[in-house]
């Protein structure tokens, strides 16, 4: 990770200079970092109702366990992902966005960590996935796989796979959560307030 340049996702349809010129204009002070908190809470939520997803997949009847095979291999792939991303310092909205616009090659990274849940006893699947997972992550890691992405994408231009909205139902019952706490401060404010005046 100790290159020169640095990696960061590219987004479905937006110019590469704009990316890096909000790398660089990250802010740094309180509110930089309230945003960056706020973020990671936004983050926690988001992958814990995914989770909540994934699991609940598992109990379709027919379908269910390649809906979950495929929404396992994305979330460790995300997870694989993240840590090279919070390295990079990029922000939520472009990770999201850089993952759903390339969901294909994200199910095909992921997959063989799932493979050892479904095809081994949970024991002998938790020694796999303890061996798995951080040599995944430093493939990820290590990857260039974002410049590859985007090389790929300009040679092949026209034909490419649409975005998939993986984490839509987790990201609208987080963005609810949020908005309730948010309301309750708020009334708490209120509440506040009008004790002081009276």
């Amino acid at each position: 990770m100790g290159r020169s340049r640095q990696t960061v996702p590219e987004p479905s349809r937006k110019n590469e200079t704009s990316q890096n010129a909000d790398q660089k204009d990250r802010p740094i002070d309180l509110g930089g970092v309230m945003i960056g908190l706020g973020e990671q809470v936004y983050s926690v939520l988001l992958l814990s109702f995914f989770f909540l997803e994934v699991y609940a997949t598992g109990f379709i009847p027919y379908i269910g366990k390649a809906v979950n095979f495929l929404l396992l291999a994305w979330m460790y792939a995300y997870y694989c992902f993240e840590y090279k991303w919070n390295f990079s310092e990029v922000g939520l909205d472009k990770r999201l966005d850089f993952f759903e616009s390339n969901w294909a090659f994200f199910a095909g990274f992921g997959s063989p960590c799932v493979l050892a849940i479904f095809f081994f006893s949970p024991l002998v699947s938790y020694g796999v996935m303890a061996i798995l997972f951080p040599l995944f992550v430093l493939t990820a890691t290590g990857s260039g796989a974002e410049e590859f992405i985007s090389l790929k994408r300009r040679q092949w231009k026209g034909s490419r796979l649409g975005r998939l909205p993986i984490f839509y139902a987790a990201d609208t019952l987080s963005l609810r959560v949020l908005s309730f706490f948010h309301f309750r401060l708020e009334s708490l404010k209120q509440k506040q307030e009008d004790s002081k005046t009276l």
